[in-house]
């Protein structure tokens, strides 16, 4: 019953085998073997899911159709997102790294939303510091000034505004000790857009 019980909810929450064995900090063979029967997980293991999918341990193993936190705990209108640590664009894709850790999100936005989460000071300008948390919609095309979190050739994703002319990117912060980023022609071609920033959060 727990393989089950595990594969439904992450099917419940949209979530690829890949998606959750990185949240888990575990392989993909791993969290396989989970879904088919083949290995249990332990104790910690058991904690995590608990905690992360807000269901009690009970439920997660398969001794109660229905879970007491299903329904009251948690809050109305909302649903539950991982926050991106760090990000890199490798070989045509990207790759994400995870906090142990998420936040909860209006349950109307559509698309494929998660949370970054925001270093440097960069952009103090806008009045997002460091450690805050932005909430993004995975996407690839941006329009002319917005905000978006971006990987420039493989280093590590940032949040940047994005402005465009003509061939011409550029990528903009927020605090005029970071000078403006041009790239044209091929250039242009290392930029890699992660998301769109929807809203940011500050955290204490």
């Amino acid at each position: 019953m727990i393989e089950n019980r595990i594969k439904e909810l992450r099917e419940e929450n949209n979530l690829t085998q890949t998606d959750l064995s990185k949240l888990l900090n575990i392989s993909q063979s791993t969290l396989a073997k989970y879904e088919t029967g083949a290995r249990k997980p332990d104790v910690d293991m058991l904690n995590k899911l608990s905690n992360y999918f807000n269901k009690t341990i009970d439920y997660v193993i398969g001794n109660t159709p229905s879970s007491p936190l299903a329904a009251d705990s948690l809050p109305a209108n909302e649903k539950k997102v991982p926050i991106i640590k760090t990000v890199y664009y490798n070989a045509g894709s990207f790759s994400y790294e995870y906090l142990d850790d998420f936040v909860w999100v209006d349950g109307n936005l559509d698309g494929d939303i998660r949370a970054f989460h925001c270093k440097g000071d960069s952009m103090i300008g806008l009045g997002i510091f460091n450690g805050d948390i932005a909430i993004i919609r995975i996407q690839e095309e941006i329009k002319s000034g917005e905000l978006a979190v971006v990987v420039v050739s493989n280093k590590e994703g940032t949040l940047r505004r994005i402005r465009r002319q003509d061939n011409v990117i550029i990528l903009e912060s927020a605090d005029p000790a970071y000078p403006l980023n041009v790239f044209t022609g091929e250039e242009a071609s290392i930029i890699h857009i992660v998301g769109k920033v929807l809203e940011t959060r500050r955290r204490y």
